[in-house]
């Protein structure tokens, strides 16, 4: 199945991702920042569907056991180390493709409306697609002293 696939990221100015298991900007919370990942990967285009969060083992790790899973998405989790999915996750495969093949299986084919890549660096690093994001605000936002920007990439290669 044809499947368009998103990816969602937050930068700092080296455009690093993370560091140390958490966002760049750490300890400092940028609610918005957060409100609009949330926003974009929690809300399907399509009625009684739901959306996937596709991310590797160190960031699913990284979130607050607390808020694990994602809630109101699908969660798979990206790892060749680990056999089984871990606790809270809906979904566990080894690899990109894998996920794919997942995603497609027909016990998720019909639930499953977009599909949010949302990191680490080595998932982030293989995708080669992004997916315009509408709604986005335009021009630096600043938040509790720290200045960040939403950008929107489109792939033409499809």
């Amino acid at each position: 199945m044809s499947r368009i696939l998103n990816s969602i990221v937050a930068v700092c100015p080296d455009m690093g991702i993370g560091k140390n298991g958490n966002l760049p900007w750490h300890p400092i919370r940028l609610s918005n920042e957060f409100k609009h990942f949330q926003k974009m990967t929690m809300t399907p285009l399509v009625e009684g569907k739901k959306n996937v969060v596709l991310m590797g083992r160190k960031t699913w790790f990284s979130i607050p056991a607390a808020n694990r899973p994602l809630k109101n998405r699908i969660n798979i989790v990206l790892s060749r180390e680990l056999n089984t999915a871990p606790e809270g996750a809906h979904y566990l495969a080894s690899d990109f493709s894998s996920a794919l093949h997942l995603l497609d299986s027909s016990e998720l084919e019909k639930q499953v409306d977009q599909v949010w890549i949302i990191g680490g660096s080595p998932v982030i690093s293989v995708e080669k697609f992004r997916e315009i994001f509408p709604g986005v605000p335009t021009g630096v936002q600043e938040e509790n002293g720290v200045q960040y920007v939403f950008e929107v990439y489109e792939s033409t290669d499809h």
